[in-house]
């Protein structure tokens, strides 16, 4: 399913392929989400590294991109973190390295001391990154100069959003979902879904507006109008309609 008719959803994957870049992005992979939650007394089996380069390797047998761009959140924990994560962020930027000739990383909210990682790796790491016609931005933070910015299409996460369905005896299922629409100045607007199959995602058509996450979609964007594709393993990616008009009274 496409996006804008230039972004093409990888499904059942929460990812998209953009030809004119030659690019996979993705967003929110959360490495190390175990191990903290283990510090916690919450333990966890340790899944998340295993599915989401499984993910990737399908991904890449639908589209062998030469890019790929991480937009935010490739570790979990805000600290430096443990053995653990430093294992995973080590082994992701392992098999990113040998699978694509660039790895983009935009730094996300929980991406403090990535750097250090991904000097090792040779991976590009930056605040924000602007290619061709996009845009891409974690959306954690407005950046001064938004308005100013050129490019006519804005790629954002963060929000990690999610679409709950009831069915008519009011069972609830929610999964992943692609926000899409325009910005209040007339760009296209794309907020990605969380990779982590471990993340259980905003309920974007429950949250109300004031309570979004994201500060950029919150002040550039009337949520309401945007469209909604959910992705479901199972199935892959549902069209739905406008997020308004899949709101609960």
């Amino acid at each position: 399913m496409k996006i804008f008719s230039k972004i093409e959803i990888l499904e059942p994957y929460p990812g998209v392929y953009i030809p004119s870049i030659d690019s996979i992005v993705i967003a929110e992979l959360h490495l190390g989400y175990e191990a903290a939650m283990a510090k916690q007394g919450v333990f966890l089996p340790r899944v998340q590294l295993k599915k989401e380069l499984e993910m990737l390797e399908r991904m890449l047998e639908k589209r062998k991109a030469k890019r790929v761009i991480v937009n935010g959140d490739f570790k979990h924990e805000f600290t430096k973190g443990g053995s653990r994560e430093n294992r995973e962020l080590e082994d992701m930027l392992d098999f990113l390295g040998r699978r694509f000739e660039k790895v983009t990383l935009v730094k996300g909210n929980h991406d403090n001391f990535l750097i250090y990682p991904a000097k090792r790796y040779g991976a590009k790491l930056y605040e924000e990154f602007e290619i061709g016609s996009y845009y891409i931005n974690h959306g954690h933070k407005v950046p001064g100069n938004f308005e100013e910015i050129e490019a006519e299409n804005i790629v954002i996460a963060h929000e990690h959003p999610a679409i709950a369905i009831y069915d008519e005896i009011g069972a609830k299922e929610k999964m992943p979902c692609f926000l899409f629409g325009k910005t209040r100045d007339n760009r296209n607007l794309l907020v990605l879904p969380a990779f982590s199959p471990l993340s259980q995602g905003s309920e974007i058509n429950t949250l109300p507006k004031e309570e979004l996450l994201s500060p950029l979609l919150k002040k550039f964007a009337d949520v309401d109008e945007l469209e909604v594709i959910g992705i479901r393993k199972d199935v892959g990616a549902l069209k739905f309609s406008k997020l308004k008009n899949l709101r609960f009274p």
